[in-house]
């Protein structure tokens, strides 16, 4: 018996909530609304979204405070199930936070980088202020790249970040996204590692999975659109991979054309992540959700389960708002969704 998680507690939780992300039925309604009004409206009656949520006591909701809402469930609902952890399980749970951290945190840094007002800005914060330990407030008050970065000082962001000039904030952002992205899986996988073996297997799985699609994402995207060099792409590539360790990743890196990165791909994850013709970032997220969906969890293997379905759910329902807001027609909408609401998979 795992004396640092109250299992049966926890697991009931997450199956119920499992449930009602994925209702199929209730996900074919989210496409079919044709205003965002409407989806917000019928949102609000959702148990998931309106729960703790102080934004929805505001009827005036629009667009950009809904994002806000959406960006802020997973770390209300990790905040409800901390209480059913415990010593270096407790830990690993906080950690996961991390990754609404670094949301704030470089949305701080984009503005701050363009010269942009830093005003009203809390209004959009999604971090966890019962459990970061970020000082926000002194980051709010920096007013360049360099005072930012010095305002970071003792948090574990600043060694990535501290030799950021101004131009590179403005023309690299990639670069500031995979250092604290880094940050990010470094920080739970060396949490992860002091768990009970069962459950340090199946984090290291799940995580190492999702490294892997990462890393091709990011490849990917480097290749097409970056003008950096393939040791620039592998220094900031993420580590703790599962099929894709450095030998491998230093391949992907230096895949002399996007063929080749998809043919070298596919003979490491033995799967075509690239079929269809769709984006990377469509596929990774296709298949994520079909990796979690096929694989039977014990333990701590349904809590990070269901965070990673909660974030894939909370990326579907963004891109349903922009598509309703920009009319853009329901079976389009559908092609950029991880799940296909129909009630089947592939």
């Amino acid at each position: 018996m795992n004396p640092f998680m109250a299992f049966d507690a926890v697991n009931t939780k997450i199956i119920s909530r499992l449930g009602s992300i994925l209702d199929y039925d209730k996900w074919n309604k989210y496409i079919e609304f044709s205003s965002v009004e409407q989806l917000i409206d019928y949102l609000k009656k959702q148990p998931i979204i309106n729960k703790n949520i102080d934004y929805l006591k505001n009827n005036n909701i629009n667009r950009e405070s809904l994002e806000v809402i959406l960006g802020k469930i997973k770390t209300i609902e990790i905040e409800d199930l901390i209480s059913y952890f415990s010593g270096p399980y407790k830990e690993f749970v906080k950690s996961m936070l991390i990754d609404s951290e670094i949301n704030d945190i470089s949305l701080i840094f984009r503005k701050i980088s363009r010269g942009e007002s830093l005003e009203d800005i809390k209004k959009r914060f999604i971090h966890s202020e019962k459990f970061s330990h970020i000082p926000f407030e002194k980051l709010l008050t920096s007013n360049s790249i360099d005072n930012f970065t010095k305002n970071l000082k003792d948090t574990p962001y600043y060694i990535g970040l501290r030799n950021i000039s101004k131009e590179d904030a403005i023309n690299r952002e990639f670069h500031i996204e995979m250092k604290l992205q880094g940050v990010y899986y470094n920080t739970i996988l060396e949490k992860a590692d002091k768990l009970f073996k069962e459950d340090k297997d199946i984090a290291f799985d799940l995580i190492g999975y999702r490294v892997d699609f990462e890393n091709i994402q990011w490849i990917y995207r480097a290749i097409k659109y970056y003008n950096i060099t393939p040791e620039e792409i592998l220094i900031y590539s993420l580590k703790g991979g599962k099929k894709i360790k450095f030998n491998r990743l230093k391949n992907l890196c230096y895949a002399k054309s996007e063929e080749e990165l998809k043919n070298l791909t596919r003979d490491y994850l033995k799967q075509d992540i690239f079929k269809d013709n769709l984006s990377s970032e469509i596929s990774v997220k296709d298949h994520m959700f079909n990796y979690l969906r096929n694989k039977h969890f014990n333990n701590l293997g349904y809590f990070i389960a269901y965070i990673f379905y909660l974030e894939i759910a909370i990326n579907d329902l963004t891109s349903i708002t922009e598509g309703i807001k920009y009319n853009v027609p329901k079976e389009k909408i559908k092609e950029y969704l991880a799940y296909r609401y129909d009630g089947r998979r592939d």
